[in-house]
């Protein structure tokens, strides 16, 4: 019998006893079998999420502290129940009361957001205070970086103990990075700990990557990834993929060793580049056991929490890459995307909902104060229907600075038009300009007209010429039609 199937065995022995335990009353039982479920796969159907919910409300009522912070996550993601920051709150202040750090946490976030009036900032830092009490690493960490610019030698040391005392990496990775402190010392430092700390040694090795220092950047990155530390095998890659002699192929194994021993970002490179290599070769077979590959690392990424990996594992399981179609489960880590605040996520949520959906507009905005520049648009077009032209406008300039030729073009419109400001035919043509240097069709076309016509600019035939020519050549449906 194969290791594997022995180990499935054992772990549904031990869900099964789990469960027999949480029947019995046992909180602790009950939230085990929840995170061990949770771990293999989301609930599969209303009764099953509606049994996770239900052993989690029990343990709590237990005051068993992690499951309330458990139910507060889920109430703030809308996770097998409704959306409702307020219930969060309640369940994450219950867990707090019963001096649970990571509830502190929560509440801190909630009030640095700024989302609820019920929770201000200085009732955060006071819930933070307390998660740096009970020694959550994270809540130092959060704490250390608040006073990088206000006592830079006092947040290095937290830094560095946090590392030390909590094996907190990413206190480790800011003590490396954050340029404001002394360097030779954190150099110092750094060497002292690399002679016995695999984890050191990959950041000493980044360190040197960093300054160009190639030569001492792969002696450590070599040793860390012969320990096998993740950090430091991804380092190494990197290393391969800058030498001017280096393998793409080399880069890319040991890629795929950092995400076999962990290293997140790295599955989520590998899986991309598998893919890619997918759409490339005409064997069917190789292009099955590729994608199959890719599916199993996107899939490790995306439970490590990575948005993008979730966003392409959705992708994944809707079209069927290295999987079944599971257009369900492929909406559900869709959704978990947008709320890791993937933008592209949050944009394809909120196309896939009707208008009329409350979550519809919500996600909508998201995606555009993310960046999202086609959601911009959207957001511009829905301000300019309840006509808040002010709000139009914002939209349109930030799509703009975006350099989205849509924007430019819209904007010239605007200006052409005077809608919302002054009518300025010489402004809409320099808007059309930019559009058109941005490849915008529609662009061409007015400004042949403009050209055509002293439409805020001096008649120009050969130029006028020049942009019909443009707008025949992308297939513009009124330009194909006129002859000049």
């Amino acid at each position: 019998m194969s290791k594997t199937v022995l180990n499935t065995i054992n772990s549904e022995q031990s869900q099964r006893d789990l469960l027999e335990q949480a029947s019995l009353g046992n909180a602790e039982a009950g939230f085990q079998w929840v995170l061990q479920s949770e771990q293999q796969r989301q609930a599969q159907s209303d009764e099953d999420a509606q049994k996770r919910v239900d052993l989690l409300v029990q343990a709590s009522n237990q005051n068993y502290a992690a499951a309330s912070t458990l139910l507060g996550q889920w109430h703030l993601l809308g996770h097998y129940v409704p959306q409702d920051v307020q219930s969060a709150i309640l369940f994450f202040q219950h867990a707090a009361k019963l001096n649970d750090a990571l509830a502190h946490l929560e509440l801190f976030h909630i009030a640095r957001k700024g989302i609820v009036e019920t929770l201000n900032s200085q009732q955060g830092l006071v819930h933070l205070q307390q998660a740096v009490q009970l020694n959550h690493p994270e809540a130092i960490h959060i704490y250390a970086e608040a006073l990088l610019n206000q006592d830079a030698k006092k947040s290095q040391q937290l830094l560095l103990d946090n590392y030390l005392n909590h094996q907190y990496q990413s206190s480790l990775k800011l003590f490396v990075q954050y340029e404001g402190f002394n360097q030779d010392e954190v150099q110092r430092q750094l060497e002292n700990l690399a002679t016995n700390d695999s984890f050191a040694c990959a950041l000493l090795a980044f360190h040197y990557l960093k300054n160009d220092e190639l030569e001492k950047a792969f002696k450590y990155a070599h040793i860390a990834q012969e320990q096998n530390d993740a950090y430091g095998c991804y380092v190494r890659a990197l290393l391969e993929q800058k030498s001017k002699d280096g393998s793409s192929e080399i880069a890319q194994a040991f890629f795929l060793k950092a995400a076999n021993n962990g290293h997140v970002e790295s599955a989520y490179i590998v899986a991309v580049e598998l893919l890619k290599q997918s759409d490339i070769t005409t064997n069917e077979a190789e292009k099955n056991a590729l994608r199959q590959q890719a599916f199993t690392l996107m899939q490790q990424a995306a439970l490590a929490g990575n948005k993008d990996a979730q966003y392409s594992f959705a992708q994944c399981l809707r079209h069927g890459l290295g999987t079944e179609k599971d257009a369900q489960l492929g909406l559900q880590w869709l959704e978990r995307a947008a709320q890791n605040h993937h933008r592209d996520a949050q944009f394809e949520l909120s196309m896939l909902l009707p208008i009329e959906h409350a979550q519809h507009i919500p996600l909508l905005m998201e995606a555009a104060k993310n960046g999202h520049i086609q959601a911009m648009l959207c957001m511009a077009i829905y301000e300019q229907r309840l006509n808040n032209i002010e709000d139009m406008l914002k939209w349109l300039h930030q799509a703009k600075d975006a350099h989205s030729a849509r924007a430019h073009f819209l904007l010239a419109q605007i200006y052409r038009d005077g809608t919302g400001v002054e009518a300025d035919a010489k402004e809409s043509v320099e808007f059309l300009k930019q559009a058109a240097d941005l490849g915008d069709i529609d662009a061409y076309f007015e400004l042949f007209k403009a050209y055509k016509d002293g439409l805020g600019v001096r008649k120009n035939k050969k130029t006028a010429s020049k942009y019909l020519d443009l707008a025949k050549q992308n297939q513009h449906i009124e330009a194909a039609s006129i002859e000049y």
